[in-house]
């Protein structure tokens, strides 16, 4: 029987359900939310290692010293535009492009129920689906598959996605496309789609009795975007909503402080300047202090070329964009994500089965992610211990 990648490495990308010639593979989520692989029909597998040889954490690839990777500070002529995304608006700028050229979008959105998954796009009228952050972990499905589809028919295609699930693309297809383009982005990490749900059950709950939200933007920019000033928004169909500082808000914080990401995020085998990606984008954070003519607190998108087609696609959207290059050196000084994988936190794995065991609300006071005083860690981990065990 093939060895997947053990569960503390594996980034769940799919490329093994993908490239598996009997459709022996599924991906299963655990209690967290987070897939991983699992050999559904045993009789079924004639043991040919493709799953093994594709995975590129089992088979990582050594990095490119040849490759040129170039940075830059940038952001859409459009400020409608860009109030609508996370950043700069980079992303929607090479996206419209694309579709201009009767290609083909992958990338993360939210379903009616508000669980995270990639979904392919070919209307301009459809793009404001990909537009903005998700924080959870994306389904991918039979993604890979429909993408293959597309390239070999000879159509362009976009994918945007995680650098492990870039890495995972690029590794099933084999081979370097030329009308395919990859886009990742500069990763904390992948949180829990268990606890996303929950919370977005929880918010639906405490702002409007029980309806779900029309409207998520987790980089509402009312209140600005330097010096990470944006806010969580949570919009409904009867005008009420929900505005919180990002650092104020329960889910968020939760998020930053690596208590519910995915286990392999804490190794992760994808961080560095050179990336399988043709574009690498990102918060610009610090571009206040390096360049603040490029700061109008409105967004700037870190952007990173790898390749020349990287390069090629910027400079078909430079009549739309302002951007100035800079040093790789100030590109990752105030964005240690580029480099480095987040902490694993000891009581990652408590917090986690607490959530899964208790509504949203019930934890909050619990894990003392929202009051202001500060308790011990050995005091939280006591509290949320005597919690599951029954005696509190």
């Amino acid at each position: 029987m093939p060895k997947f990648a053990d569960k503390s490495q594996c980034t769940g990308c799919t490329a093994c359900v993908s490239i598996c010639p009997r459709n022996c593979i599924q991906m299963k989520k655990d209690n967290a939310g987070f897939e991983f692989p699992v050999i559904m029909e045993r009789s079924a597998c004639i043991a040919c290692g493709a799953c093994e040889r594709v995975c590129p954490v089992l088979m990582k690839k050594k990095d490119d010293e040849n490759l040129s990777t170039s940075a830059y500070a940038a952001f859409s002529n459009n400020n409608a535009l860009r109030l609508e995304s996370s950043s700069g608006g980079i992303f929607s700028e090479l996206a419209a492009t694309i579709l201009q050229r009767g290609g083909v979008i992958y990338g993360a959105s939210y379903d009616d129920e508000g669980v995270v998954r990639h979904i392919e796009i070919k209307e301009q009228t459809e793009l404001g689906k990909l537009q903005g952050a998700k924080y959870s972990q994306s389904i991918l499905g039979d993604c890979f598959l429909s993408i293959k589809k597309q390239l070999d028919s000879g159509r362009i295609v976009l994918f945007s996605g995680t650098p492990c699930q870039v890495a995972g693309l690029k590794a099933f297809l084999k081979r370097d496309y030329e009308n395919l383009v990859c886009i990742d982005f500069v990763c904390h990490g992948v949180p829990s789609p268990m606890v996303w749900e929950k919370y977005v059950k929880y918010r639906s709950l405490t702002d409007n009795s029980d309806s779900f939200p029309q409207h998520i933007n987790l980089r509402n920019k009312e209140s600005g975007w330097s010096h990470y000033a944006y806010s969580v928004e949570f919009a409904y169909a009867d005008k009420k909503r929900y505005l919180c500082k990002n650092g104020d808000d329960p889910f968020m914080q939760l998020f930053v402080k690596d208590y519910i990401l995915r286990e392999s995020c804490s190794s992760c085998h994808f961080k560095g300047y050179h990336r399988v990606s043709d574009i690498t984008l990102g918060d610009f954070w610090g571009i206040w202090n390096i360049n603040p003519k490029m700061d109008d607190n409105k967004g700037t998108s870190l952007i990173l070329t790898h390749t020349a087609k990287g390069e090629k696609m910027m400079n078909a959207v430079s009549e739309n964009i302002k951007c100035e290059q800079v040093y790789l050196e100030q590109a990752a000084r105030e964005n240690p994500s580029l480099l480095r994988s987040s902490v694993h936190k000891q009581n990652r794995d408590i917090v986690l089965k607490t959530i899964e065991s208790e509504n949203f609300q019930e934890i909050l006071p619990l894990l003392q992610v929202k009051q202001p005083q500060r308790r011990s860690k050995k005091e939280i981990i006591k509290r949320v211990l005597k919690k599951l065990c029954g005696l509190g």
